[in-house]
């Protein structure tokens, strides 16, 4: 691919400030992205590549909505409230 980069290097963002299982997540597909090759002769292996990147990229999806909590709890109610009170007073400045 033209990005030469190394994985890990791939991931700096969101080791800076992700979760272990969003980091192990990202790594997943950015390993799965790397193995993608684009020129592969055998369309069956090109797609079970392709499928890998897909699976991967749902489960870092998924571990990205989890950690930023997009599932709302109850407990989440009253940090919910202080949110949408400190948007209020920003958008009031």
């Amino acid at each position: 691919m033209g990005d030469q980069q190394r994985p890990h290097q791939r991931t700096h963002g969101v080791r800076l400030c992700g979760s272990v299982h969003v980091i192990a997540a990202a790594e997943t597909l950015v390993e799965a992205t790397s193995n993608l090759e684009p020129n592969e002769k055998s369309a069956d292996r090109f797609q079970r590549q392709a499928e890998a990147v897909v699976t991967a990229q749902e489960a870092f999806l998924d571990a990205c909505r989890k950690d930023l909590a997009y599932t709302t709890r109850w407990y989440q109610i009253r940090r919910r409230r202080t949110e949408r009170r400190f948007l209020r007073e920003q958008a009031a400045r």
